[in-house]
């Protein structure tokens, strides 16, 4: 790829729960909504959830009835469409969030020469359960993951800064 133009602009990144990246010039970065397309899966999950467990009774009945040609799991085909519109549903939402990132880091490398980054562990803040649904679907990982190489790539500088007193407000 081609080299971006050096811009001599310096930012720092928090990370946060409310939203992915706050900047350290003010500008928010919201957290990718997918709430569309998990209530979808969600329907389809219980669809799926619904319909196999069915198949799986009459294949049970078959065999206790000892039917001379007894059904099996695969030839049930709704309990196989309601998986297929399921995964559907999670691989548009996961697409659109890579899509979202994309689009974010490329725009943060373009303006900027240095980026300053939390290393946050994600691994410690899902241990909160109150919040591991939100931190999972914002994707931090895959952010900073995205930053790093674009960095590279374009000539860019990013570093990774202690996360220890960073979100702190003195007096």
């Amino acid at each position: 790829p081609e080299k971006y133009s050096l811009t001599d602009k310096q930012v720092g990144i928090d990370v946060g729960v409310a939203d992915l990246a706050i900047l350290s010039n003010g500008l928010k970065y919201p957290s990718f909504d997918n709430s569309y397309f998990e209530k979808k899966a969600k329907v389809w999950q219980r669809k799926y959830a619904r319909r196999r467990h069915l198949a799986k009774l009459l294949v049970l009945q078959d065999r206790n009835k000892k039917v001379l040609c007894p059904r099996s799991l695969e030839s049930f085909t709704n309990w196989q469409k309601a998986q297929k519109s399921k995964a559907k549903c999670q691989a548009k939402a996961a697409n659109q969030r890579r899509d979202y990132l994309h689009k974010l880091t490329t725009n943060l490398v373009k303006q900027y020469d240095v980026i300053a980054i939390e290393d946050l562990k994600t691994k410690n803040l899902q241990k909160n359960h109150h919040l591991a649904k939100s931190i999972a679907n914002a994707s931090r990982r895959m952010f900073r993951q995205m930053l790093e190489y674009k960095c590279e790539w374009y000539g860019k500088k990013l570093i990774a800064v202690d996360p220890k007193n960073t979100s702190r407000i003195c007096s």
